[in-house]
Formats: C-alpha cells, sequence, structure tokens
C-alpha cells in the first residue's frame, strides 16, 4: 500500500490510496463468497451459481462492498501515515477498482485546525453591571405584587367595571364570514364601546348587539363596517392585588416583614447583575479573541453543531404543540450558519489557551459538581452508580469541558485590565435592545445597511458628492480625461436573524463536546422577578483538550 497526501485547505485534506492487485482479488473472492449463499438466481441452487453469473447480475453491490471494506482498511491507517489526523469520517472522491488491478481511491477529510494565539495577556475590557438602585427594588416588588393578585369568582354579581370577564363571543363582520372565539378574557373598561355593551350582564346570560368601526380605523378591513356580536357571559372574577405590607412579605416566604423581603429582593438582583455582567463580559472577551485570531474551521464540526441546533430547536418546537416535521430544516440550517462556525471557532481557540496555559480539571472538582446537582436535584440513587451512567451517557465529559472553560476563563480575567460601568436603567435598556438589534441584524449604525437607508441617519437630506474617483484612480493636476460621477456605497455584513420562538438569546459558542446540562438552581418567591428585568446574557464556550 501507497499512501499521498493533498492539501485542498487547511483544515480539509484528501489520501490517494493505492492496493496492491492480490488484496484486491482477496476482496473480491471475499465479498462474493459471502454473498453467493444469500442471493437466489433462477436455475441455480443457493450457492452454486457460477462466479460470472454472480458479477452479472450483482456485479455493483459486490464492487460498493469491495470498496467499503479496503476504504476501511487502509483510509485511517493511510492517513496517519501520510501525516494528517482525521476528525472526520472519509468522503470518496475517486474509486479505480477492478479485479486483476491495483486498485486506487482518494477520500477527503477534516483536521483539526492550526491555531494561532493572539496575545490574549493584555486585554483591556469593560465589564458594564446594571446599578441596583432604590427605584428598582421597588419596580421589582411592585412586580412581586401583580403576580401575588387573586382572582375571586363572582357569584350573584354582574358585569361591571374593573371585574374580569370570561366569555364566547360570535362576531360577523358586514359582508365577511363569521368568527367564533372561545374563553376570551377580558378585564372590562366601561370607556370601551364592546365593553360597555356587557355592563350588567350576569353569568350564563347573553346578548346581542352591533357596533360600527370609524372609518379611520387602523384596522383598513373592518373600517367603517358594521359588526353583530353575540355574547355569552361564562365567568365573571374580581381582582384582589394584595397591599405591599408586612402581610404581603410573611405570604411571599420566610420573610418577617416587609424590610426583610426587599433585603431579599435586593440581594438577589444584585446577584443576577453581577451573573449579567460576567457572562456579557467573558462573551466580550470571546469576541475580541476571535476577531484576533481568524482561522478556518472544520465543515464537517460545523455540521455537528447545526445537528445539535437542529435537536434543540425541534425539542422547544415539541414542547410548544407543534410537528418539527413541519419546519423548513434546511431554511433553519442555513441562518444558524454563523452562529455554528462561530462556536466551533470558539471551542477550538478555547482548547488552544487551556492547553497553553496548561488548565486541568481534577476528578475531585468533577465528582463535587456532581454530588451538588445530586443534592439539588434530590437524587437518592448512589454515586458511583450515578456517575457511571453520566459517563456512558457522556455527560460526565461535558460537565469537565464546562468546568474547564470556566477555569480558562477564569485565567483569562486574571490577566486582562478590567474596568467596571454601572449603568442605569436607561442605559441598561439601551444596551439590551442595542444588543437585540445586532442578533437579529436589524441595523444600527450609519453603514450598517450599505448606506444610510435603514441606518440612524436615514431621514436625512445630505446630497450626493459631486465626483467620487474609482478606486483604481486617484485625480492629478495633469488629468485630462472624464469620469463618470457615480457616488460609492459601502459595503456591509449584516447578520440574518433567528426566527427563535423564544426570546431567548443564542449562544455564544459550543465546543466539540457539547455543554452538561445546567444545573437547576433552587429560588425563593423573590427570586422569580429576575427572569423578567435581566437580560440573558450569551453563554460561553466550553473549552474541550
Amino acid at each position: 500500500m501507497s499512501a499521498t497526501l493533498h492539501h485542498q485547505s487547511p483544515t480539509r485534506k484528501a489520501v490517494e490510496v493505492t492496493v496492491p492487485a492480490a488484496e484486491v482479488n482477496a476482496a473480491f473472492n471475499e465479498v462474493v463468497a459471502k454473498i453467493a449463499p444469500k442471493v437466489r438466481i433462477p436455475g441455480f441452487r443457493p450457492g452454486k451459481a457460477p462466479r460470472p453469473v454472480l458479477m452479472q447480475k450483482y456485479g455493483r453491490e459486490i464492487q460498493s462492498d469491495v470498496a467499503q471494506q479496503l476504504v476501511e482498511r487502509h483510509f485511517w491507517k493511510a492517513a496517519q501515515e501520510a501525516g494528517a489526523l482525521p476528525i472526520s469520517h472519509p468522503s470518496l472522491e475517486k474509486l479505480d477498482l477492478k479485479e486483476g488491478a491495483d486498485a486506487v481511491f482518494r477520500a477527503q477529510f477534516d483536521v483539526a485546525p492550526d491555531v494561532t494565539l493572539p496575545d490574549y495577556k493584555a486585554m483591556i475590557l469593560t465589564k458594564k453591571k446594571r446599578a441596583i438602585d432604590e427605584a428598582t427594588t421597588l419596580e421589582h416588588l411592585e412586580g412581586l405584587r401583580k403576580r401575588a393578585t387573586k382572582f375571586l369568582p363572582i357569584e350573584d354579581g354582574a358585569v361591571a367595571t374593573g371585574l374580569i370577564a370570561t366569555c364566547d363571543i360570535r362576531v360577523k363582520p358586514q359582508g365577511l364570514k363569521a368568527q367564533n372565539y372561545q374563553d376570551q378574557v377580558l378585564e372590562i373598561d366601561g370607556t370601551r364601546p364592546f365593553d360597555a355593551e356587557l355592563v350588567g350582564l350576569k353569568i350564563d346570560e347573553k346578548k346581542s348587539f352591533t357596533l360600527t368601526h370609524p372609518a379611520d380605523d387602523a384596522n383598513t378591513v373592518l373600517a367603517g363596517k358594521t359588526l353583530a356580536y353575540e355574547v355569552h357571559v361564562k365567568d365573571l372574577r374580581s381582582k384582589e392585588v394584595p397591599v405591599l405590607g408586612d402581610e404581603f412579605a410573611k405570604d411571599m416566604g420566610a420573610f418577617e416583614n416587609l424590610e426583610a423581603l426587599k433585603v431579599a429582593v435586593n440581594k438577589d438582583l444584585e446577584e443576577a447583575a453581577e451573573r449579567d455582567a460576567m457572562a456579557r463580559l467573558q462573551a466580550t472577551m470571546l469576541d475580541t479573541l476571535l476577531d484576533a485570531a481568524p482561522f478556518e474551521v472544520p465543515r464537517s464540526m460545523v455540521a455537528l453543531q447545526l445537528d445539535d441546533y437542529c435537536q434543540e430547536f425541534a425539542q422547544h418546537v415539541a414542547r410548544q404543540g407543534m410537528d418539527p416535521k413541519k419546519v423548513n430544516w434546511q431554511a433553519y440550517r442555513q441562518y444558524r450558519l454563523n452562529d455554528a462556525e462561530r462556536a466551533v471557532r470558539s471551542g477550538y481557540l478555547l482548547q488552544a489557551i487551556g492547553n497553553a496555559e496548561s488548565i486541568e480539571v481534577p476528578e475531585a472538582d468533577i465528582d463535587a459538581e456532581i454530588r451538588t446537582f445530586m443534592a439539588e436535584n434530590q437524587i437518592q440513587q448512589p454515586f458511583d452508580a450515578f456517575k457511571a451512567e453520566l459517563e456512558r451517557r457522556g455527560s460526565a465529559t461535558e460537565i469537565k469541558g464546562r468546568l474547564r472553560t470556566d477555569r480558562i476563563f477564569d485565567h483569562l480575567l486574571t490577566t486582562a485590565k478590567v474596568a467596571e460601568e454601572l449603568l442605569d436603567k436607561a442605559a441598561f435598556e439601551a444596551l439590551v435592545e442595542l444588543e437585540r438589534k445586532r442578533e437579529a441584524g436589524i441595523p444600527v449604525n450609519r453603514f450598517d445597511a450599505g448606506g444610510l437607508e435603514g441606518g440612524d441617519l436615514e431621514g436625512q437630506e445630505g446630497g450626493e458628492p459631486a465626483v467620487v474617483a474609482p478606486a483604481e484612480h486617484v485625480h492629478g493636476p495633469d488629468c485630462d480625461h472624464d469620469h463618470e460621477d457615480k457616488p460609492v456605497k459601502a459595503k456591509a455584513s449584516v447578520k440574518k436573524a433567528e426566527p427563535e420562538a423564544e426570546e431567548k438569546p443564542k449562544k455564544a459558542a459550543k465546543a466539540k463536546e457539547p455543554e452538561a446540562e445546567e444545573k437547576p438552581k433552587k429560588t425563593s418567591k423573590a427570586k422569580e422577578s429576575e427572569a423578567e428585568e435581566k437580560p440573558k446574557a450569551k453563554k460561553a464556550a466550553t473549552a474541550k483538550k
């Protein structure tokens, strides 16, 4: 056997292998011997058909089996002997295979990239953190109070302003088909014409009436039309919002009074703000490193990352009661492509930094993480058995990768110069909105859309420049020929949006080994308010050694 390595790109190689004729013939004989007893050919008993007849009828299948056998037998060894370490299965590019002659096959495969590390020991970063003040704490307490609202049933009362009515509604717009709406929950506002028609109705009572939409109604389909309504009142409730005081604090948990609840809420908000700021800082750090260290990523690893994204999204779609088979997966993979490439690059980059700094995760730390998870989730299974199950599923490796990632980021922070910037509510909301637009590919700067269109200065009337010289020519004092006056338009890359079903930011990166599932954390009722106000920052990459 002889092998020659061909370089197609930094991460894509091909190896051309020549297999001696004697081995080729032996492979054909082996395959024919296996297939002969299994096939039935008219006029011959099983296993007694002549070889030429078998080759004529099943030649394509036999040749395919021989090729697969030779590739599996020689590819991995040939690639390594040629100086490459494949990280993907081979893709057959060329095959010359005949009995009695040397076989030649050429297979493509991926290799890990060579990562040239940037100067990661002198980064200058800004840690942007939400400032938690008295107003923020009170705002969250108000949110807790509203979520504790009780809706008390009314047995004998009638619909009135401020009550909550559940109704079945049938509406027939003029010239359109009737529509039925079941179990519509309405908070009655007597100033609205529709609500005013319901005032005075009791449970199980029905009413028919007509309303005419104004001619300037925002809904042009209904503007100026008369609608016939049939309403059936099915339930009526009053809304009872608790008073923000000591009794409310006691109902929220083990709090002696309102002041104790305020202290707990403030502490939770401070911790959430710190976690969010650190996650943002890690994402900024990763962006800085990726910009400073461009390298190609293996296509096979990107495909695997896209597979993970698709699996996660399919699970989400199924939880929403939708059929994952109805998703346009080709389109989904396309708009997640940039994310997948970035995730793979992040994994390789963090891996390289971890290797350069000899960052390891002791087995004791992995065991401690598993024990913590078992305690928080009240898992009664013996530790050794539970750990063995995690290792069988590959979750132990994920835990190790996540812990190693944390250590890599901690190490990077020890060498970076970090300034902290506290943001008030308005500044923090502006930051979140800016991140949302960038993730969605919405223009946020003047030239993000390739010019003024869609940018901050879209409505500015500035006029076109009188003359813009082509890039290949510079005007000089001796220039005596005409130039066409064409404005040059700036170009910029705009990232495509991902139509995720949840308002959940995409992960910053994911390494070659999947991350372990995040441990669920026990929270008090006071902590419930975190999820609404704090934005979810990008999740850092998991490094694999």
